[in-house]
């Protein structure tokens, strides 16, 4: 029988991320109690809780059957690039710009995409983050910076 192994490496993924969350969180911060919680409270409690997810998704899907897994090197190769473009980016540049690039190059993954609406995308993503996070929650955070 052909598994849904889609599935079940997406949810052994978060398993595994989760559980690697919980035992950092554990060795590295004071867990504290519930009235007075210490740092590692809210990271060992999300990452248990990512935990339990990953076992609810994984499990079931080794019991069904799947479609055939097709691997986007394309997909994953752009992906990561803008991973990467916005860690090298946010520092020199700030938040707007940074994150217009990160969308612009993510678009390219797909390859449906056009032009027109990976700008527009791109800019509202920008707009919509500098809201939220300068205006709404006033991180200190640089909105743009021009090394030039």
């Amino acid at each position: 029988m052909e598994r849904n192994y889609r599935d079940a490496f997406a949810g052994l993924s978060l398993a595994i991320f989760g559980g690697a969350a919980v035992l950092y969180a554990l060795s590295k911060y004071p867990m504290g109690t519930v009235t007075r919680m210490g740092p590692g409270m809210m990271p060992v409690t999300l990452g248990a809780i990512l935990l339990v997810f990953g076992i609810i998704i994984a499990v079931p899907a080794l019991f069904q059957r799947g479609e055939r897994v097709e691997l986007r090197f394309r997909a994953l190769i752009v992906l990561s690039a803008s991973i990467l473009s916005f860690a090298l980016m946010i520092r020199e540049f700030g938040l707007v710009p940074s994150v217009f690039a990160t969308t612009l190059i993510a678009t390219f993954a797909e390859s449906k995409v056009t032009l027109v609406r990976a700008l527009i995308l791109s800019a509202s993503t920008a707009l919509l983050t500098w809201s939220i996070f300068i205006l709404g929650l006033g991180l200190t955070l640089p909105s743009y910076r021009w090394p030039f």
